[in-house]
């Protein structure tokens, strides 16, 4: 049951205590902006979708966004369903791009910009760094290091708006209703989470303070990984300086912090450490739901998924891809953290030392990102060697599962993750994988996928070389992953939240 749209004529009833207010504007904005949600942004909708289904209009779960250090308003659970679902919706078919070395890519290439000084096609994440960019000036000129030009920030505005009037969509943002003021509804022991990744508003810990020492409220968020901080030089240096002076202001204050993986859990644990940070109860570590993605599209899950009987382009159009059963897939944006480069030098020792027809196609399926244009050079320079790597370019929803559907396997060699959907979206669809065994990698895809050494080149030559040459048994670890994988609902997260916010009211009340 949906909460009632929101009035703005008319104050909301009271609400009684201990409601747990979910703070919703970095997802507003995305929806405002017309920018399709990354992973964070659809994790947070999931599992805001879940604990609203739980509280089935009891009123324990409310939503508010945040536009000033004091100006939090609420918004109904049904304006953000419509519009998640709006921008989420599959767009018109297209014909994608796939990288090939061939006089028609390195046109396209160069038309893009693919080699030194490429233009990379932002994700979430970076265009929310574009906007630091002039957020953050005074205080990196206070720390005495250099200004991130604003001319780039307002190139990737240009880029954005351009994109968005070839889509048709500049001059029809969503736009949401003006809502109640938090404090005319909400109790002294009411609660705010934060379950997105606000982290580029500058001054929340003003708005944090102010609802804990004004409202007598408590507060909770979840964090999804720590990287500008443990591992910054896979990072924008704006992104960094803001993503620490944040965290150091915010959890100070935070009653109860919820991490993604038992990982991100540790990884707030040492650093709160290493900061001189008393935490006032354990990190909680959240389960995060499979169904998300492509792995909740229709009929995703309907029966076993093609081993190579359903050609992909009979789906899509993506004619220009591999024949299914002969590539197997890498699902991310490009970027150094990700380790692509990895499994460019893995091919190229393939190809090396077996014959060419027994190597499969390598096909990266994203956009690309920072901090990889000595990789696109270099995979230019080597013709993409000879068409045995292709790029699926930012492919949809649709075309993503057609993806998966015509693979073999699937790898994931990345340096650091929070969580690593795509090793858990590719189990979801019984396709297996392959992965590197760090952070919160093995955790996503327990016992059912492979793990290497992501720093060891010979590691994973032999891993992925072990499966190339036993299809029998490749086919067996499918099988076993359709048989064994076990589907997490969203609920078990919504579900692990409350708990801990419940305690939160129990330590309250006392004995």
């Amino acid at each position: 049951m949906s909460h009632p749209a929101v009035n703005s004529q008319a104050p909301e009833e009271a609400v009684t205590p201990s409601t747990i207010w979910i703070e919703v504007g970095d997802l507003v904005q995305y929806f405002e902006a017309s920018v399709r949600p990354s992973g964070i942004q659809r994790v947070t909708f999931e599992i805001c979708r879940a604990l609203h289904r739980a509280d089935d209009g009891a009123g324990w779960v409310r939503f508010v966004r945040r536009s000033g250090p004091r100006h939090l308003e609420t918004v109904s659970w049904t304006q953000i369903e419509q519009a998640f679902e709006r921008i989420t919706a599959p767009a018109p078919p297209v014909a994608a791009a796939a990288a090939r070395p061939d006089a028609e890519q390195t046109a396209d290439g160069a038309a893009n910009g693919i080699g030194p000084g490429y233009e990379a096609e932002p994700d979430g994440r970076a265009l929310l760094a574009s906007g630091l960019r002039l957020q953050g000036a005074a205080l990196r000129g206070l720390l005495g290091l250099p200004a991130v030009a604003g001319a780039e920030a307002l190139e990737l505005t240009r880029r954005r708006l351009h994109r968005q009037q070839l889509a048709g969509k500049t001059g029809s943002q969503l736009r949401f209703e003006e809502g109640v003021p938090l404090q005319q509804v909400a109790r002294p022991g009411d609660s705010l989470l934060v379950l997105g990744s606000p982290w580029f508003i500058n001054d929340y810990a003003q708005t944090v303070r102010w609802l804990r020492d004004d409202l007598r409220m408590r507060f909770a968020l979840l964090i999804h990984d720590l990287i500008p901080i443990r591992r910054p030089e896979w990072c924008d240096r704006g992104v960094i300086i803001s993503f620490i002076a944040w965290h150091r202001g915010v959890l100070p204050l935070a009653d109860q912090i919820f991490a993604n993986s038992r990982a991100t859990a540790g990884d707030v644990t040492r650093w709160a450490r290493e900061i001189g940070l008393d935490l006032p109860r354990p990190v909680q570590a959240v389960p995060m739901g499979t169904g998300l993605g492509v792995a909740v599209l229709p009929n995703a899950r309907s029966g076993a998924i093609p081993s190579g009987n359903a050609a992909p382009e009979a789906e899509t159009g993506l004619s220009d891809l591999p024949e299914p059963g002969s590539y197997v897939l890498f699902v991310s944006t490009l970027e150094a953290r990700k380790n692509h480069a990895l499994l460019f030098r893995v091919w190229r020792r393939l190809l090396d030392e077996m014959p060419r027809e027994q190597v499969p196609t390598l096909v990266f399926a994203g956009r690309v990102g920072w901090l990889v244009a000595d990789l696109m050079q270099q995979l230019e320079n080597a013709e993409w060697l000879g068409g045995k790597i292709r790029l699926v370019r930012d492919p949809s929803d649709e075309e993503l599962l057609a993806l998966y559907r015509g693979c073999r396997f699937t790898l994931y060699p990345s340096l650091y993750e929070g969580w690593g959907l795509p090793v858990s979206e590719s189990l979801a669809l019984g396709r297996p994988c392959i992965a590197s065994n760090r952070t919160s990698l093995p955790e996503a895809g327990g016992a059912l996928a492979r793990y290497f050494d992501p720093d060891d080149l010979d590691d994973a030559c032999a891993t992925i070389r072990a499966v190339i040459e036993d299809p029998e048994g490749l086919e067996a670890w499918r099988e076993r992953v359709a048989r064994e994988f076990r589907h997490v609902p969203w609920s078990d997260s919504a579900g692990i939240i409350r708990s801990a916010m419940d305690r939160l009211d129990a330590e309250e009340a006392g004995p």
